[in-house]
């Protein structure tokens, strides 16, 4: 047997084993990266499963605070006492503010865009009191209060629409 014939041979035997290990290994590797991925999936569905109903509850707490901010409601939890109207404005947005600050962590569990329309509903409501209050007509605090009412029944409210969003996203969760 001369050399050319001794490599023939050891090609033979290396080859296979070459290619049997390659396979061994290219199956090897996939199956681990598919295990890999299986276990990130049961890992992400039960986080998931622990998240939702703490997503919940902020998505509760926060339609809670806009019904709280929705100017007939607001109106109801914020007596007149002896309220001058600038005093009385002054009022019904520190409770606005307030019960906002109280929910603001809330912010963590929703999507960002929950969170906006929320915000953008708190803002708005302070500047539909506010640009009611700037009505020249309006007097005392018993005018404001009265002036709202009749607004807030005639228009769609900004916590409509952020409720609304609210619910849908819910549905989408759910």
């Amino acid at each position: 047997m001369d050399y050319f014939d001794q490599i023939l041979e050891g090609l033979k035997y290396a080859l296979p084993a070459a290619v049997t290990g390659y396979v061994t290994y290219y199956f090897l590797n996939r199956f681990f990266i598919h295990e890999e991925k299986k276990q990130i999936l049961l890992a992400k569905r039960e986080l998931k499963q622990y998240s939702i109903p703490v997503r919940m509850q902020a998505y509760e707490r926060l339609a809670v605070f806009l019904e709280r901010i929705s100017p007939l409601q607001l109106i109801k939890n914020v007596p007149l006492k002896n309220f001058s109207k600038e005093e009385y404005l002054n009022a019904l947005i520190f409770q606005i503010e307030g019960e906002f600050e109280h929910n603001l962590s809330q912010q963590i569990y929703i999507s960002t865009k929950a969170w906006e329309m929320v915000k953008t509903a708190k803002n708005a409501i302070i500047f539909f009191i506010r640009n009611i209050s700037e009505d020249e007509e309006i007097k005392t605090a018993s005018d404001l209060q009265k002036a709202i009412m009749q607004k807030s029944a005639d228009n769609e409210l900004p916590t409509d629409f952020a409720l609304e969003f609210i619910r849908n996203e819910v549905a989408d969760i759910l």
